[in-house]
């Protein structure tokens, strides 16, 4: 069975999260939802910078239609059909040295269509 999350560490000198988020990403440990906000698709490359006029940076890649998210900056979308970042996991380090998730996702997981209802209802 695969995850539905991708965890990544990173230099910390480079992280530029949203307010709110520095504490999130313990000694550098970062957690994203692995489900694209486009169509679902699991968000399954992590790309290094092979050529760096035109990949600056390390990247989270959706291989279904590229939408490519920041992961230094909250998982903002810098490439792609994706229409808002990717949810990101709040981690903290327990007292025993454990990685846990310290809360929920900074937003809804998956894609917006996910929440559409296909016919009305009574509610």
């Amino acid at each position: 069975m695969g995850s539905s999350l991708v965890l990544i560490r990173v230099d910390t000198t480079k992280l530029k999260l949203p307010e709110g988020r520095a504490s999130w990403a313990p000694e550098g440990i970062l957690a994203y939802s692995k489900i694209c906000t486009h169509a679902g698709c699991a968000v399954a490359l992590y790309r290094k910078p092979t050529f760096p006029v035109l990949e600056p940076q390390d990247a989270l890649v959706c291989p279904c239609h590229y939408s490519t998210f920041d992961p230094f900056t909250g998982g903002t979308v810098t490439y792609g059909p994706a229409g808002r970042p990717l949810p990101q996991l709040p981690l903290e380090i327990d007292a025993d040295g454990n990685l846990r998730a310290a809360g929920n996702f900074s937003q809804r997981v998956g894609p917006s269509w996910w929440n559409v209802r296909s016919r009305p209802t009574n509610d």
